[in-house]
């Protein structure tokens, strides 16, 4: 049976949406092994987005060996120790173009070294919001909280952490930094979906965060947390990591299990690989 040419071409289109089209490059989601803390790199051909940098120097190590020179854009969630501590040797070691931060003070010697070394990398300086956005090819990262500058406000420092989403294809990742039960339930009440592929705990896996709702909306297929070997917190806790269980059908991988994880995507598809501790 012949068929017009408005049939074969309207066939062809029909084939062309059903079927996922993988993007050109692929990105590598990084879970730097930095002992306890939180060190995240994403990387694609065209640009490197750091999230967090740990304690210590392991980032700063990574990414050198990584041979990575330029990091386009770095976000220091918050200012506990565990994720601004490690800045100051990436200040030092790799150019970075451009920091955000969510503006909130603290009293600490690491913190006071992380501005200092931030004033002189010459990063140019952003404190964003719930809604801003920056792509880089088909990465997109967006900012889900906080809701404005945490420059004035003075509670607990998980309140106001930056949360973000990133997107490449039909592959997503949601970066909880270390976002406890209230802030989730903030997440649950703004937005009406926060699916994604790959969830990173909050707070390490720790028992405040993690609720079963916020998993249940979330449905990762991967579920990931940052912390250290035999670490004094007891982190991941039980309870968290059962609820993930529980909850999601999620594959788990952790730092103090699994040493650095790296997971692979071209968009569609996607590879996980570890290296041993």
């Amino acid at each position: 049976m012949k068929r017009s040419a408005a049939a074969i071409v309207w066939l062809l289109c029909a084939v062309l949406i059903a079927v996922p089209v993988a993007l050109a490059g692929t990105l590598e989601l990084q879970f730097i092994d930095v002992g306890q803390g939180d060190a995240i790199l994403l990387q694609t051909s065209e640009a490197a987005v750091l999230v967090d940098a740990g304690e210590q120097e392991q980032a700063a190590e990574y990414l050198e060996k990584r041979g990575i020179a330029r990091i386009d854009l770095a976000i220091a969630t918050h200012a506990h120790a565990d994720h601004i501590g490690g800045f100051p040797a990436v200040f030092d070691t790799i150019q970075v173009n451009e920091l955000w931060y969510n503006g909130q003070e603290h009293t600490t010697l690491t913190f006071e070294h992380f501005v200092d070394t931030l004033l002189e990398s010459g990063a140019q300086y952003h404190e964003p919001i719930a809604g801003e956005t920056r792509s880089f090819g088909e990465l997109t990262v967006e900012v889900l909280h906080p809701q404005r500058s945490a420059a004035d406000y003075t509670g607990d420092l998980h309140d106001q952490v930056i949360v973000l989403r990133a997107r490449y294809g039909e592959f997503s990742v949601l970066l909880t930094s270390d976002a406890e039960a209230d802030l989730e339930r903030g997440l649950l009440d703004r937005y009406s979906a926060l699916e994604a592929t790959v969830l990173k705990l909050g707070h390490h896996g720790s028992n405040t965060s993690s609720s079963a709702e916020f998993l249940a909306a979330v449905s990762p297929a991967i579920v990931v947390y940052q912390a250290g070997a035999d670490n004094p917190y007891g982190h991941p806790h039980s309870e968290a990591i059962d609820r993930v269980r529980t909850i999601t059908e999620a594959e788990v991988f952790g730092t103090d299990r699994h040493g650095t994880i790296v997971i692979t995507t071209d968009g569609h598809d996607y590879t996980v690989r570890t290296t041993p501790r």
